[in-house]
């Protein structure tokens, strides 16, 4: 039988636990010791605590917390760093392109380009059921695929770049669109746009419902993806269509920093988004994320 990571929330704060067939474990019970175990805990021990949980997993175990009783917080609540992908789908490129009016630019990889990031503060995070409040009449969605390191890592290569991914989970990189350039500046200046203003606010990353481990995960780079405002599908595609795979992100980012054991590395959203319609949300509005079997993040715009 398999299993799912979680936090969520008790009298007490936020508590680390373990999902089993609809019922949730506290972690520190299910690996042991006197302590609460948080999950950057379980994460920064990855390396013993995964077979521990995979045992307890398969010995059918009785009793826990029911899951509809559970309110759930975003699984890593705060994440060591926060790395995000940008315009890494060939279709959300090909519509921008489209929308732009600007010629299809060459594969990425053909010129000798490698994958681009931005950081997203950790307290941005936030996880399935919450309302996101922010003063934007640009905000819009963005479905993307996240990965959570569990290995310490450093010059990762192509062949062993996923060995240090513990799991896997649904994140929603919100953007204020309206906040995306200091009008004010020239085009050409390097401080034209506002990173923390469009991408970086309170609420900005749900990350959730929970983490599924990356071996009960047959393929990272085919997995559907889709997202819902209300009961619009608004994008629906597939990691295929990843133009650098999770793989070659983890190489870059090796390249240049060290990645620790609870950092989450968000890999790009794929065509639908608002910017490519005009069209953005409105207060009231659901925003729903499916991705394969990763469960649904949803949240409400405040």
């Amino acid at each position: 039988m398999s299993y799912k990571l979680l936090s969520y929330y008790t009298d007490g704060g936020i508590a680390a636990g373990v999902l089993v067939d609809g019922n949730v474990f506290e972690l520190s019970t299910v690996l042991g010791g006197s302590r609460p175990y948080s999950m950057l805990d379980a994460l920064e021990h990855w390396e013993t605590a995964r077979p521990k949980l995979a045992a307890f997993a398969k010995s059918a175990p009785s009793g826990g917390l029911a899951l509809s009783g559970v309110k759930l917080a975003a699984p890593v609540p705060r994440p060591p760093a926060i790395y995000c992908a940008g315009a890494n789908y060939k279709d959300h490129v090909q519509s921008m392109e489209r929308m732009l009016g600007l010629k299809p630019e060459p594969d990425p990889h053909d010129v000798g380009l490698t994958p681009w990031h931005f950081i997203k503060s950790p307290a941005s995070v936030v996880g399935t059921g919450a309302e996101i409040v922010v003063e934007s009449s640009k905000l819009d969605w963005e479905a993307e695929l996240a990965l959570v390191v569990g290995v310490r890592a450093r010059h990762l290569t192509l062949d062993n770049a996923l060995d240090c991914v513990a799991a896997v989970t649904i994140g929603n990189d919100f953007s204020a669109r309206d906040y995306l350039q200091r009008e004010q500046l020239d085009i050409r200046s390097p401080f034209k746009y506002d990173w923390i203003g469009q991408k970086s606010f309170d609420g900005s990353c749900p990350l959730g419902p929970w983490l599924t481990p990356l071996d009960d995960v047959d393929d990272i780079q085919s997995l559907p993806i889709k997202l819902w405002v209300n009961d619009t599908l608004r994008q629906d595609s597939t990691t295929r269509n990843m133009i650098f795979t999770a793989a070659e992100q983890l190489v870059q980012l090796s390249s240049r920093l060290t990645l620790y054991p609870g950092d989450v590395i968000m890999t790009g959203t794929p065509a639908g988004t608002g910017a490519e319609s005009g069209e953005f949300l409105n207060q009231g509005d659901v925003v729903k994320i499916q991705i394969g079997e990763l469960g649904e993040l949803v949240n409400r715009v405040g």
